[in-house]
């Protein structure tokens, strides 16, 4: 806290920025969308140049065909999610889905191992709620891959402004002390 008092204002300024980069992100979720799949291609593609530049420096430490494979996966996982965003953000989505799916019932089955503790029915609840998001993900597909991503960024964007401006103004000096 006492981090967040004393660069109060940074934390209120990155708030704002969070909040509105989620407002234009919730707002534009196709657009939002498209950029977080090109993003993670160049990603991908910056990742596998550096892996494979980085492998053939260090190629006398020994055996570096795993490290070469790696290094082209990345690029071509790049290139591909470059070439072909639609069909990036569509398996993006379905990826997505699947990991909410595989999440929401790891909770479920998680929160009936904690019964004995208090508030376990949380994790349920949170656990159905990831079920019902793969649900909704995978009933309106592809429809859904235009513009999820986008709209669940810019959620998570939101969230976090919205955080870090509370935090920054609950850490206002007392005036009467």
């Amino acid at each position: 806290m006492e981090v967040i008092k004393k660069y109060r204002g940074l934390f209120l300024f990155e708030g704002i920025i969070f909040i509105i980069l989620g407002a234009l992100a919730v707002a534009m979720p196709r657009l939002s969308t498209l950029s977080m799949e090109l993003l993670l291609g160049w990603l991908f593609v910056i990742g596998g140049v550096i892996q494979g530049v980085r492998t053939f420096q260090l190629r006398k430490a020994g055996e570096i065909v795993w490290s070469i494979i790696s290094a082209l996966l990345y690029l071509a996982a790049g290139i591909i999610l470059l070439a072909y965003p639609l069909t990036g953000i569509l398996t993006l989505t379905l990826i997505l889905g699947v990991l909410f799916l595989v999440e929401g019932i790891s909770k479920i089955l998680l929160s009936f191992e904690m019964r004995t503790f208090g508030n376990w029915g949380w994790l349920m609840l949170s656990g159905i709620l990831s079920i019902v998001i793969a649900a909704i993900i995978w009933s309106g597909w592809p429809g859904t891959a235009t513009w999820l991503i986008g709209l669940l960024v810019g959620i998570n964007l939101l969230f976090l402004g919205f955080t870090l401006v509370f935090l920054a103004l609950g850490t206002i000096p007392d005036k009467t002390s």
